[in-house]
């Protein structure tokens, strides 16, 4: 199954989001915590350039706190299909693991290093079966998530850039502020900034 979903800035507070949303009928249905580290064979291949490139060839170790109760930790691939740049679809393995800190011994012992922490906090809002993901990035600020959960596996990327385009435009009637971008790449951004 093909799915997508558009990840874009958001320049309102988490407190005006929350009075903008529950003014429109919206609630608060979880709240996570996740700390990803992204670990490559590829470190000294690093540059500006090829950020995609490294990151493709990148695993991570994801540690995620439901509603302050359950942990899951996993070993997870993101396999992304890109154009021009821009994520098309994506498909994420992920293995269920007992201890993360063997995890991260197990990659350091056959050559990866560390590439990147992504950590942020999560607050998803609901109405009528429509979820929106907000998520507070350290050293980023807040972006929205919004996933597409129908299959696109038969959908050219030309048409996933259109229904891409069509999200944006449906989040855009919540009165948020936000912006017209609909690819923040998290990881991409913060290594991004570690090599300016």
């Amino acid at each position: 199954m093909r799915q997508i979903e558009i990840t874009t800035r958001v320049n309102n507070t988490l407190q005006e989001v929350e009075d903008i949303l529950t003014k429109q009928g919206f609630k608060v249905i979880r709240k996570s915590r996740i700390e990803d580290k992204y670990l490559t064979q590829h470190i000294n291949e690093l540059k500006k350039d090829n950020i995609i490139d490294i990151l493709k060839n990148s695993v991570l170790l994801r540690y995620w706190r439901v509603n302050n109760k359950e942990v899951h930790k996993t070993i997870t691939y993101k396999n992304k299909v890109y154009e021009n740049d821009i994520v098309i679809s994506e498909e994420k393995i992920s293995i269920n693991i007992d201890d993360i800190d063997n995890a991260e011994k197990l990659f350091t012992l056959l050559g990866f290093k560390k590439l990147v922490d992504v950590n942020y906090d999560i607050i998803v809002y609901e109405k009528d079966g429509f979820e929106l993901c907000f998520q507070d990035v350290e050293r980023l600020g807040l972006v929205l998530e919004y996933e597409n959960e129908n299959d696109f596996t038969n959908v050219s990327n030309e048409g996933i850039l259109k229904v891409k385009h069509e999200m944006l435009e449906k989040i855009k009637k919540y009165n948020l502020n936000i912006t017209d971008e609909f690819d923040i790449k998290k990881a991409y951004e913060l290594i991004e900034k570690e090599i300016d």
